[in-house]
């Protein structure tokens, strides 16, 4: 595919793809090293302020507080710009450990490389995938449109995981 994803993080940072490794590590440690997280979910979301979103984005966040101490991050990915991500973050009260990217340019091209971009809404799918700490693929849920994902399945699969 010729359009890169340029993710950037609801501050206008720069993230690397896949988002395994945060900007704030670096990017050729290994897995064992505290470097990369032990897994990430990348949770593909049609839009900020949809009723089914933010429903998503309360349990997602708590999800992302407990899990950080299992090093297993969550990253939600939008379309929506870095600016309106910010301003659900805040007005949501989204913890820090939830981590909003915007896919907004080249326009949805992360969730096209995850196959959960829908090209006739010009939105990504209802689809979260979980990476290990290499950035292989090791789960996936999806949800119909309108309809919220399974918040269990999330958790038996970083279950699985962790294991």
């Amino acid at each position: 595919m010729a359009d890169s994803p340029a993710l950037r993080d609801c501050h206008g940072q720069s993230w690397p793809f896949p988002p395994v490794t945060d900007p704030g590590r670096p990017a050729t440690a290994g897995p064992d090293d505290g470097a990369r997280p032990r897994g990430v979910w990348l949770a593909f979301l049609p839009g900020a302020f949809t009723p089914v979103c933010t429903g998503e984005l309360a349990w997602l966040g708590e999800l992302a507080e407990r899990w950080a101490a299992q090093d297993v991050a969550v990253r939600v990915v939008s379309c929506d710009s870095a600016p309106v991500l910010r301003r659900a973050a805040e007005d949501l009260g989204l913890p820090d450990e939830l981590t909003l990217l915007s896919d907004f340019w080249p326009h949805g091209a992360a969730a096209r490389r995850f196959g959960a971009f829908d090209a006739d809404t010009g939105r990504p799918r209802r689809i979260s995938v979980l990476l290990d700490a290499q950035g292989m693929e090791v789960g996936r849920v999806e949800a119909e449109p309108g309809r919220a994902r399974s918040r269990d399945e999330h958790e038996e699969l970083t279950a699985r995981l962790c294991s």
